[in-house]
């Protein structure tokens, strides 16, 4: 629909969704070709669970050595110390994407456990450390997803070693105090933070989004703004709304997929997952993997409410498996897709094949943001590198360097200064944004470039500051400078 009614021609931002469509896909039959039936189904639950639970153990250990400062590397990546409690990532290089991996830890003891695959007392100390790295990341989807998981495991569970409501919910009390003490931890360690008010409070930038991507799906309601069109048409508005921060994505998959492809199709998704969801986990007889399924995607699910955890392969991959373990527990008969093992090594071939294309590829954008970089610092760089190749799957990354060489000046070029606003909402980025407005400026567009600034500001609010002391120096020189100066946000804007 978006082809037909909006021409595109930015073909190359729908190439990755495509393969990320097609790996679903691979790992929704390979997750039910592994568990045809409860043998195969059994086995393929203890493996991912194993493997949750082992990870969930080191990415604490790895938490307590970025907390202590000490330079692992490169085995775990290093955060210096400092007075100030930092939100410990492990090796997944990002705190909520951490919380959601021990969210699946948690839920793999208590399978295990419940499977009298551990003693109480290893289920215990697993759970105890696990919730302590929960705790330590200062997420806020571990505030939903630990009650969720607790009314899972009191709810209709299994027979066999159930876990009580009583020791659920003790679990829940001891996650909730480590909560709400760990500014008090924190500081008997000399340093401060972790406030849970403080998570609570402020502006906050993730409703700022939302409320973006509200009037960006209300604008296109049947067919949306166009896939991976958030940031550019979030560029667009910034400067009609309070400040927040710029993003290429909602960080709410439900509104991200309005603004994107429109009501319709959202509504469409939505209703047939909750169908799916409903057939495959709340109506059925409750038994140990399901349940152990069910509470992965449910995390999952609450973690996709705030941002996009199936972008990574370590969470699409698993969590897909699952899905195709559910729907093949329900649908045994209906379910005849096989993944056979000659298709599947040649699968996995091809897949290779393409990763080393594309890391090829990718590495000549890589090295094309050194030279950029080195280029900044006084070096003799091959500026050729720059240059859009006649092949690649990154032709916006090769934009944004020609965007880079462009300097603002009087009497630019018309193909210049519509290159510059054309690919300036596509890379909203603080420096491009000025880079639009002193363009505006210099060539007789005031308007334009008052706007450009009123959108630094609200996306950028943290580093304005800096551009409108430029603009107060520029200003006392040229008077186009002035002019804008004039109507920008003030200094200290909110």
């Amino acid at each position: 629909m978006q082809w037909i009614f909006q021409a595109r021609d930015d073909g190359y931002d729908l190439l990755f969704p495509v393969m990320y469509l097609l790996y679903a896909v691979l790992a929704l039959i390979l997750g039910a070709t592994l568990a045809s039936n409860v043998i195969k189904r059994d086995s393929l639950s203890q493996t991912l669970a194993i493997v949750f639970m082992i990870s969930g153990w080191l990415s604490v250990l790895m938490q307590i050595v970025q907390l202590l400062g000490l330079d692992f590397t490169p085995l775990v990546m290093y955060m210096p110390a400092g007075s100030f409690l930092q939100r410990p990532y492990a090796n997944v290089a990002q705190p909520n994407q951490l919380a959601l991996l021990l969210c699946f830890s948690l839920a793999a003891t208590t399978y295990l456990f419940q499977q009298e695959k551990l003693r109480i007392q290893v289920a215990i100390c697993s759970v105890v450390l696990l919730l302590a790295g929960l705790v330590l990341t200062q997420s806020r989807i571990g505030w939903i997803i630990i009650p969720l998981f607790i009314a899972i495991l009191v709810w209709n569970a299994p027979v066999r070693q159930s876990i009580g409501w009583q020791a659920a919910a003790w679990f829940g009390c001891m996650y909730a105090a480590g909560v709400f003490l760990l500014p008090k931890i924190a500081g008997l360690a000399g340093v401060h933070g972790g406030s849970a008010a403080d998570h609570v409070g402020g502006r906050s930038e993730r409703i700022g989004l939302w409320r973006q991507a509200w009037d960006i799906a209300a604008n296109h309601l049947w067919t949306g703004a166009g896939w991976f069109r958030f940031g550019s048409e979030q560029v667009h508005i910034a400067a009609d709304f309070p400040s927040t921060t710029y993003a290429e994505h909602a960080h709410n998959i439900v509104l991200n997929l309005a603004a994107e492809t429109g009501w319709l199709l959202t509504g469409l998704m939505v209703a047939g997952l909750f169908w799916w969801f409903y057939q495959v986990y709340i109506k059925p007889k409750k038994d140990l993997p399901m349940q152990f399924a069910g509470m992965c995607l449910v995390a999952a699910c609450v973690h996709s409410l705030v941002e996009f955890p199936l972008w990574y392969g370590y969470v699409l991959f698993p969590v897909l498996i699952m899905a195709g373990m559910l729907h093949q527990y329900r649908w045994p008969a209906a379910a005849t897709v096989r993944l056979r093992k000659d298709v599947a090594v040649a699968a996995t071939a091809i897949a290779l094949f393409c990763m080393m294309g594309i890391t090829w590829d990718y590495q000549r954008v890589v090295r094309g943001f050194n030279i950029l970089r080195w280029e900044q610092t006084g070096h003799l760089v091959d500026l050729k590198q720059l240059e859009q190749p006649r092949l690649t799957l990154f032709p916006q990354f090769f934009a944004y360097f020609h965007l880079m060489k462009i300097t603002p000046a009087e009497g630019m070029s018309a193909e210049d200064i519509a290159f510059v606003e054309h690919w300036t909402p596509r890379f909203g980025f603080v420096h491009i944004l000025n880079k639009l407005a002193e363009v505006s400026a210099l060539n007789g567009k005031r308007e334009q470039a008052v706007r450009a600034m009123q959108t630094l500001q609200r996306l950028h609010p943290d580093l304005y500051p800096e551009y409108f002391d430029y603009w107060k120096a520029k200003g006392v020189l040229d008077a186009r400078y002035q002019q804008v100066f004039l109507s920008m946000p003030r200094r200290d804007a909110p």
